[in-house]
């Protein structure tokens, strides 16, 4: 059971206040893809919560997700079904800690480092605070399609990622429902609140 949150929190890692509805809307068409994306670009603390499910050949399963990030600061939280385990990631561009419910914390300099050092795999840790947004990461290149001048689905680090779903706020829009996809890994996160703190 560690090691499946560990999996989870490792695929995820790879991502006033004003409360955006549940709902699911569609993606509003009044401003342009390149005014959405400078807009939520400049989306620097903000708060997620809802589901996360995983796939792979051998496993399916699923579980709660609390992601807040504070411009380069994050804390990325798993929890199993009835609160039952869980693990935590932490950290700025200095540090990162790794907690996982029953075990000493882990630290290392970057996520990318610690996580390799715990499981032996290397993600792009610093682009998923962006494809979270629905917006590409300025790290790296990247090819993508539009729907209603909002992403439709996006490459980018050898990810697949598609938007399903999105919700409404603020003249702007954010991903309700996407898919990350890396060979036999499947992602899927239902994103039920949005909190924009700046």
């Amino acid at each position: 059971m560690k090691k499946f949150f560990l999996l989870l929190l490792l695929s995820l890692v790879m991502t006033g206040c004003s409360l955006i509805p549940t709902a699911t809307a569609p993606a509003p068409t009044t401003i342009s893809w390149e005014e959405h994306e400078m807009i939520i670009s400049k989306m620097s603390h903000w708060a997620a919560a809802g589901k996360i499910g995983i796939r792979t050949p051998d496993d399916s399963q699923s579980a709660t997700l609390s992601w807040t990030q504070n411009k380069q600061a994050y804390r990325i939280s798993l929890s199993g079904p009835l609160g039952q385990g869980g693990a935590t990631i932490s950290g700025d561009p200095h540090s990162s800690t790794l907690e996982i419910a029953g075990e000493q914390p882990m630290a290392a300099g970057t996520p990318e480092e610690l996580l390799s050092l715990r499981l032996g795999w290397k993600i792009p840790v610093n682009d998923a605070q962006y494809w979270i947004k629905g917006i590409p990461s300025p790290n790296s290149t990247y090819d993508l399609s539009l729907t209603n001048n909002r992403l439709a689905s996006l490459t980018q680090q050898g990810w697949e990622i598609e938007y399903h779903s999105y919700v409404e706020a603020n003249k702007t829009s954010l991903p309700r429902k996407l898919t990350m996809t890396r060979e036999a890994l499947k992602l899927t996160l239902i994103l039920r609140n949005w909190r924009i703190i700046d």
